[in-house]
Order: structure tokens, then C-alpha cells, then sequence
């Protein structure tokens, strides 16, 4: 059984409570943060070097596109709008795929946030996204809900490596509202913050979903 309140304890402030902590399930479907609201990705010290030794390799082994193409050919009217048409023609298979599949994905978990980026809402979803790893861990206290996430990503076992991802006062919070049993994951329930926006979250379980609603409105 996997130990999420370990995680959430060292996250605690003095005198704060821990009421209830479960696992953090990513909720499918949820909108992609646009890129100018993303930050770079944070790289380790090794990821670094290796990147530089791969940048120099690389860099040796590659010729000047200059030196293999004739400037004419590649700067005039004609040869750029054809590519313009066909980067067009390739691109809109693509962009109807992704009408299919964003449709079928409304229809099978519903809709999974309401509000703009610069909401409630939105800025936890961003929050969440910046924070990089993987939220793993998400906790109810006296005082706030918060999210917990794992830098020890990768294919390299090692140690976990928990930060705070987002935290959220108990007062900009409106209701948890738990999802009726036939939604997909069974597990989701919306944070629904005080300016009328909300998100989907989501728990492993159903049970889990309803131990964090239940404490969060002390029905333990």
C-alpha cells in the first residue's frame, strides 16, 4: 500500500492538521497549458552535461544547410508557397484526428474544467503543470488543500525527491464536489474555487475520492 501521508507531513506548517491524504491522479482530458504559461523544464546537473556533450557531437558531425542548398531555390515565392500548401494539406488530417479524439474524450469523462487560465482554476492547473514531475500525493488540512509532486522522475531508481506543487486556502475553496458514480474515473471530483471556476481532480479509488470529501467537510 503506497504511504501518501509521509509525503504531505513534511509539507505541514506548525500547528496545521493533517486531515486526510490520498494519491493524485492526473485527470484525463485536462486542457494543456498553453506555452507561453509554461516554464522551462528544470534539467539536473547530469541531464546538463549530457545534453552538452550531445550538443557538441552534433554540432561537429552537421553541415550548414547554406553549404548544401542554393539560396535561390529555397528563398523564392514559388518554392515557399508550396510548402505553405503542403505543410497546410498535412496538418489538417491531423487537426481533424484531434477534434475526433478531443469529442470522444468529452463524451467519456466529461468536462473537465471551467474557467480561463488567468482563474482559479487555471492558475492551478498552471501551478501544478510548472511544478514539473509527477503529482503523486494529494492532501486535505484544517487550513488548505494542497498537491505534492515527485522530481525523482526517469528511468534511474532513486530516492523520491517531494515538493509542493499547489496549495490552495480553505477559503478560496467553494465546495469539493464529488461525480456521480457513472463518470469515468471513478475516483473524480471537482474543486470548485470561489470565483465560480473548477477543475478536475481525480483519486485512484472511489473510496479514497470520498475519504478526502468526507474530510474536508469533517465527516470523518
Amino acid at each position: 500500500m503506497i504511504d501518501h501521508e509521509t509525503p504531505c507531513r513534511q509539507f505541514l506548517r506548525p500547528g496545521e492538521v493533517l486531515l486526510q491524504s490520498e494519491q493524485y491522479e492526473v485527470y484525463p482530458s485536462l486542457p494543456l497549458v498553453p506555452a507561453h504559461l509554461r516554464l522551462p523544464p528544470k534539467q539536473s546537473a547530469l541531464e546538463k552535461r549530457i545534453r552538452g556533450v550531445l550538443g557538441n557531437v552534433l554540432g561537429k558531425a552537421s553541415r550548414p544547410i547554406g553549404a548544401v542548398t542554393d539560396n535561390r531555390f529555397t528563398d523564392s515565392r514559388l518554392t515557399r508557397a508550396v510548402g505553405n500548401v503542403a505543410e497546410g494539406i498535412s496538418e489538417a488530417p491531423e487537426n481533424i484526428e484531434d477534434a475526433i479524439d478531443d469529442a470522444a474524450e468529452r463524451m467519456m469523462y466529461g468536462k473537465p474544467m471551467e474557467g480561463s487560465w488567468t482563474s482559479m482554476a487555471g492558475r492551478f492547473l498552471v501551478q501544478v503543470t510548472n511544478a514539473g514531475g509527477v503529482p503523486r500525493h494529494q492532501a486535505v488540512t484544517d487550513r488548505r488543500l494542497f498537491v505534492v509532486t515527485d522530481h525523482a522522475t526517469g528511468w534511474r531508481a532513486r530516492d523520491p525527491e517531494p515538493a509542493l506543487a499547489v496549495e490552495v486556502p480553505r477559503q478560496d475553496i467553494a465546495e469539493l464536489r464529488p461525480r456521480p458514480r457513472t463518470t469515468l474515473p471513478r475516483g473524480r471530483f471537482d474543486l470548485v474555487f470561489v470565483d465560480g471556476s473548477w477543475i478536475a481532480l481525480c483519486c485512484s479509488f472511489q473510496k479514497s475520492m470520498e475519504s478526502l470529501v468526507d474530510a474536508f467537510y469533517g465527516r470523518r
